[in-house]
């Protein structure tokens, strides 16, 4: 008997699909679920491996008096600005990328037999074929922005904006079996976790 392979599952949606809802879902069932944003906080956290190149890239005012980063001082530096944003993505992406790669060793050394990565801009980035499979967590665009203007506070307008700087979500449901449709209220969105937990043959019984 060899070891079965654990299998390496991407999980993605479009902004405001409710993929963090998803993530609590899993999580709550028993699955491991690596999270791309919390990684990318973690190396950039006091003691973290990009703070030091980042403070040095950025300057003092992205430093808080404690040692942490400012956030919001870095986000207003690099908003809208390509080439300051390709600076931090330069010393950010690498150090994630290495954080991932070690946590999937380890979990395959563990035995774990699934592990998902959460990753908002997967298409976006084209690394489908990283994957074994690909989760969508789709929603009508309606909805979408019906969520992005309560959770961010925005105009219609403003919410349309957002969207439109993402591959449409009826455009990334072509590119997947697996997809979760969370248009209606939790207990829906659920059921639809473990349909795909079945469809994906690593449903828990």
């Amino acid at each position: 008997m060899g070891e079965m392979a654990m299998k390496w599952i991407g999980l993605t949606g479009g902004i405001a699909s409710g993929k963090s809802t998803v993530t609590k879902i899993l999580r709550t069932l028993g699955y491991e679920v690596l999270d791309a944003d919390e990684i990318s906080h973690q190396v950039t956290d006091v003691g973290g491996p990009a703070l030091a190149q980042i403070f040095k890239v950025f300057g003092a005012e992205v430093q808080n008096s404690d040692g942490s980063l400012n956030r919001k001082v870095l986000g207003s530096k690099v908003f809208g600005r390509v080439e300051e944003l390709k600076k931090l993505e330069a010393i950010v992406h690498p150090l994630v990328r290495q954080k991932i790669a070690d946590e999937k060793t380890h979990h395959e050394k563990t035995g774990r037999p699934v592990l998902f990565y959460d990753v908002p801009l997967l298409y976006e980035k084209h690394m489908q074929k990283d994957f074994d499979a690909v989760v969508l967590v789709s929603s009508s665009e309606k909805m979408q922005k019906l969520r992005l203007m309560q959770r961010n506070s925005l105009t219609e307008k403003e919410a349309e904006a957002r969207l439109q700087s993402q591959i449409p979500l009826k455009e990334k449901e072509t590119k997947t079996p697996f997809v979760i449709h969370n248009d209606r209220d939790l207990v829906f969105l659920e059921s639809e976790v473990k349909r795909v937990l079945n469809e994906l043959k690593i449903a828990k019984n």
